[in-house]
């Protein structure tokens, strides 16, 4: 329990160390590297949760008490003794990328590449992938050498890979690198999604013409309207209305005159 509460707290402070690690990498083509014991370092792949492992180095500074202990072999399990004593001054650990970084042929590679832990083949391999881009080939560091679930694992590191320390202008710091002689694997050309079109203007809606109708009510009786004459006798009194013509009203016919 001991051990899972101090790599969940690890896991946590990730993030922000990353933000510190990363401005501490700001200048890295500054940086020197020195030579060191490789015999004092052990690089341990450590669960976390979910059967997953992150990368953790142990230096031994002082020969005061042991850091840690290796039991077996192809995979050698670690037991890692610095969890059990205030390891001030008598151990380093190193559980993010703020705490080690790759570095090749003389170049701190630590704002480019990321250190994974991943599964292949019955065996855990340390790798390092590009940050930004993925089509990048992967640099292979090490190896457990095989599986046990639930144990931290030494990595053995492959040929041509060593621990070395991060300095600046002669003083050493803290920073391990994992170095090799070897130049970094060239990245291809990340390709670039051609910008998509703009969208098609949307076509104007048709223009609707408004109509006014006017309804008026119908008449019961289509009744034609009265006509009103004048009468010859008496002008100024009130016009008579005629009745209107029936139907069976005749037209008369006038005889020719012979």
């Amino acid at each position: 329990m001991k051990r899972l509460r101090w790599l969940n707290i690890g896991v946590l402070t990730t993030a922000f160390l990353l933000t510190v690690g990363s401005s501490n990498s700001l200048k890295a083509g500054t940086f020197d590297s020195q030579e060191v014991n490789s015999d004092n370092f052990i690089a341990v792949a450590a669960p976390f949760r979910d059967d997953k492992y992150q990368l953790l180095i142990i230096e031994q500074r002082s020969n005061q008490r042991a850091c840690w202990q290796e039991v077996g072999s192809n995979p050698a399990i670690v037991d890692p003794l610095l969890l059990n004593f205030d390891f001030t001054s008598i151990c380093g650990r190193s559980t993010d990328s703020n705490g080690y970084s790759i570095r090749m042929e003389g170049q701190d590679l630590g704002l480019d590449y990321l250190l994974r832990i991943v599964e292949r083949n019955g065996e855990l391999v340390l790798v390092g992938t590009n940050r930004m881009n993925r089509q990048a080939p992967k640099v292979e560091i090490g190896r457990t050498q095989g599986l046990s679930n639930g144990n931290f694992l030494k990595i053995q590191l492959n040929p041509g890979w060593r621990f070395t320390r991060r300095a600046y202008q002669g003083q050493e710091l803290g920073h391990i690198y994992l170095t090799s002689d070897t130049a970094a694997p060239v990245a291809p050309a990340m390709s670039t999604p051609p910008n998509p079109l703009p969208p098609a203007a949307p076509e104007p809606a048709p223009v609707q013409t408004e109509r006014e109708f006017i309804f008026t009510k119908p008449t019961e009786e289509n009744t034609p309207p009265s006509v009103t004459v004048p009468t010859l006798e008496n002008p100024a009194t009130s016009p008579q209305t005629l009745p209107p013509p029936s139907s069976n009203q005749t037209v008369p016919v006038l005889e020719q005159l012979r």
